[in-house]
């Protein structure tokens, strides 16, 4: 009897780590797909990234700041794009106090060349704690429209 019970219990365990593991490696997939484009993106402390060139850049030294990184790719041909202008809107979270979000912050990512590839990037401040929504306006010189972007970073501490 008791070894039915321990083999329930365990088959139990077995399938609810499968799920956990399973969300997480989707909570770690930072990518959205719209229409024409997929973007990759990425959110780390700024005092943790490496500048280009191998320096540390003034931002390491406020840990409110974080960088935000960006690759762009064709949806239809899957390649890189690297003539592109891309601009995002930061949306701090709500306050505790209100149901307002605080003030949105318009900054501009910088192009980076690696070799072949290109990423975009700034630092932006996430001092608070919660769900930053990031509205990326990309733009490029042989599309007429630009591509609007909506990216979601959840800031624990």
């Amino acid at each position: 009897m008791r070894s039915r019970i321990f083999l329930v219990l365990l088959a139990w365990l077995a399938l609810l780590v499968g799920a956990v593991s399973t969300a997480g490696a989707n909570d770690l997939t930072r990518n959205v797909t719209t229409g024409k484009l997929v973007v990759h993106y990425g959110v780390v402390p700024a005092s943790r990234a490496a500048m280009p060139g191998g320096g540390s850049g003034v931002a390491s030294n406020n840990v409110n700041l974080f960088l935000l990184t960006v690759a762009l790719f064709d949806r239809s041909s899957g390649k890189r794009i690297d003539n592109a202008h891309v601009v995002a809107v930061v949306q701090g979270p709500r306050s505790e106090a209100s149901a307002f979000h605080s003030k949105s912050t318009r900054i501009a990512l910088d192009p980076t060349q690696d070799g072949n590839a290109v990423t975009y990037g700034n630092v932006f401040d996430a001092r608070w704690k919660g769900v930053y929504h990031i509205d990326l306006t990309i733009t490029r010189d042989d599309v007429a429209q630009p591509e609007h972007v909506r990216l979601n970073y959840d800031q624990q501490f």
